[in-house]
């Protein structure tokens, strides 16, 4: 690692406050990079060069300073990270006088230098854990430099996870929240576990990588089931563990969040499946689901079968036959009775007492809802078709 301007002056600045006199740092070219008098910035500094040529301290008195391009009088010492020389420090005045300051001015540097050096891996890693993620969420067959990512992050891809879908907003008006603001919040839903993979994918949801408890024991684990859903995981201890991770984004008043999990997957390909299963349910319960609540994708199943269901030419046609009965209800009470009859379980008195309608009204809008739409209602088979129907319509127009 080199030290860049922006830590060059921030040793300048610690430096000059142990000394009180002046402190270049220069780069591994011998370039003045931080100093105290910007004059001498972008100034090559002979003192440096001869520096990092020896790889040891060159003090130089007032009287010499002139025989060298862009040099003072003073102490010039190598500051190193890792063994290696980075930089050059240098502290102006006679070197009998400035050398008591050298090596606690040294060690400032060079602390300063390990913390950057620090940070750049922290941040370099969660990168690399975040574009795991998103690899996995992504689905794709793996090669060697994504294997050879996970095993230098040393993440355990073998443990079970599902994906849990998060979207935070301003709890005032539903709108983005600021990326500093999102991305504090996610260092600390990362600290929590090492063993979450988290990373921000818009400007709203995050995606959560979570390990799930498993009902079967290491025989379940994944891998070892058919690559499907529905092997045994423990959704209420998860739902506990879950409830306490994301506590913490309780105490934020402006902040809204709601998440889903989707259902676990064994196999390759089980995170991209669990990610879509949690995609789309977020999609089928937004407006339905409360803030600072946690879903299912499991207790969507009906909802995400149909709206797949949707695309296919039986769903087309059965959304195309309740368009055209809707078009036919000029003031909407057929609809209204429809689905009142619906949620009443086809109970009439609670039908007619819901809508304020005499029940001969009722049965008169019944009789008119089966003759528009072709159904017999008596029919347990035809009015099934109906709720389908119903429940299409109502996910194809109002999916999230």
């Amino acid at each position: 690692m080199f030290i860049d301007r922006q830590m060059a002056q921030k040793i300048v600045d610690r430096a000059m406050k142990i000394t009180g006199v002046n402190v270049n740092v220069m780069d591994h070219h011998g370039v003045i990079i931080g100093s105290g008098d910007a004059a001498r910035i972008d100034q090559l500094h002979e003192g440096a060069l001869h520096v990092l040529s020896s790889q040891s301290e060159v003090d130089i008195a007032r009287d010499q300073a002139g025989r060298l391009s862009g040099v003072q009088g003073g102490v010039n010492l190598p500051i190193r990270s890792s063994g290696d020389i980075v930089g050059v420090v240098g502290i102006t005045g006679e070197p009998e006088e400035v050398r008591r300051y050298a090596d606690l001015v040294v060690m400032t540097a060079e602390l300063i230098v390990e913390q950057a050096t620090v940070t750049a891996q922290v941040q370099w890693d969660s990168r690399q854990r975040e574009s795991v993620l998103l690899r996995l969420i992504e689905g794709g067959t793996s090669d060697s430099l994504f294997e050879d990512r996970v095993a230098r992050l040393q993440l355990d891809l073998s443990l079970p996870r599902v994906v849990v879908v998060l979207e935070l907003v301003q709890a005032a008006d539903g709108t983005d929240l600021p990326l500093p603001q999102l991305q504090q919040l996610q260092h600390q839903l990362a600290a929590a576990s090492s063993a979450t993979l988290l990373a921000i994918t818009t400007a709203r949801q995050m995606v959560m990588l979570v390990p799930v408890p498993l009902k079967g024991g290491d025989a379940a684990r994944a891998g070892d089931a058919p690559n499907r859903g529905s092997v045994g995981w423990d959704k209420a201890l998860f739902r506990r563990q879950m409830d306490a991770r994301l506590r913490p984004l309780q105490q934020y008043d402006t902040v809204h969040y709601r998440a889903c999990a989707g259902d676990y997957f064994s196999g390759p390909q089980g995170l991209a499946q669990s990610y879509r299963s949690a995609l789309k349910a977020q999609a089928v319960t937004r407006g339905r689901t409360t803030p600072a609540s946690l879903s299912f994708a499991t207790e969507s199943a009906l909802d995400l079968l149909l709206l797949d269901a949707a695309e296919g030419w039986a769903g087309q046609h059965l959304l195309r036959e309740f368009e055209a009965f809707l078009t036919q209800d000029k003031n909407g009470s057929l609809q209204q009775t429809l689905e009142a009859y619906l949620a009443e379980n086809m109970d009439l008195a609670r039908t007619s007492a819901r809508l304020h309608i005499h029940r001969n009204t009722l049965r008169y809008r019944l009789d008119k809802i089966g003759t528009l739409l072709q159904l017999d209602l008596g029919s347990v088979d035809q009015l099934l078709q109906l709720f389908v129907t119903l429940r299409l319509y109502s996910l194809s127009h109002n999916p999230g």
